[in-house]
């Protein structure tokens, strides 16, 4: 154990830049959504097939994904599960059909949000960004008094340089928590924004003990009844 780490007309320039992943291989959606994300001063990576969007999606390279329900004749049900099953926890919006089932079963798959293809830019560009504010991933980094969190690449660099690698869950629990410095993060809320398909209460709680073990006693303070935060050191994000 380590020692303790005490897309349509500009409607708006944003001031972060969020890094949308498109993945269709219908090219009016490909056209209207670069139009919508690029007018809006944001990035638009567009893949046309299943497998290079999940090999996208596991590099962590973007922030929302947008995933058309018909990719491949319907597919794009089926590659939701599998985001899921590897773990991505990047958010997804999924493009569905006006059908309510079809909606219910993009969200039952693993979404996070789902509209309608026809839903207008302004909404769409809305829920994007109320996706990204409420992501685990949205910070670079998450500074432990001397020693920081990459994020994106999971891994804990300590002030003599050596390195500690997180699971994914263990990095969203300290991103989540590093998203807020300071303050106290329920555990019903982490549950729902890290662990949205595991019911056992206790989940959070096994992982807070994962980190402990890795990184020292200190990483996380427990808030008894309450739930956690980042430990007693100065924290902040980048």
């Amino acid at each position: 154990m380590r020692g303790s780490v005490s897309c349509a007309p500009v409607l708006d320039r944003p001031r972060t830049v969020i890094r949308v992943l498109l993945i269709t291989d219908d090219p009016g959606v490909a056209t209207r959504l670069d139009t919508t994300v690029t007018g809006a001063g944001h990035a638009l990576d567009q893949v046309p097939d299943a497998r290079t969007g999940l090999d996208r999606a596991l590099s962590r390279g973007c922030d929302v994904v947008v995933l058309d329900r018909r990719l491949q004749a319907g597919r794009g049900l089926e590659l939701m599960r599998k985001l899921r099953r590897a773990q991505v926890l990047t958010p997804v919006i999924m493009l569905a059909d006006g059908d309510v089932r079809d909606r219910v079963a993009c969200l039952q798959a693993g979404a996070d949000d789902c509209v309608d293809h026809l839903t207008e830019s302004e909404e769409l560009l809305a829920r994007l960004r109320a996706l990204y504010r409420r992501s685990p991933y949205r910070t670079g980094t998450v500074h432990l008094g001397a020693a920081r969190v990459d994020v994106p690449r999971r891994l804990v660099i300590h002030e003599d340089g050596t390195r500690t690698s997180l699971t994914v869950q263990e990095c969203a629990v300290i991103a989540v928590l590093g998203a807020e410095p300071g303050r106290v993060v329920s555990r019903a809320r982490l549950q729902a924004l890290v662990f949205p398909d595991r019911h056992a209460k206790s989940i959070v709680d096994t992982y807070v003990y994962h980190l402990r073990r890795k990184l020292g006693r200190e990483v996380v303070t427990t808030v008894h009844s309450v739930g956690y935060r980042l430990g007693h050191v100065p924290v902040r994000m980048s």
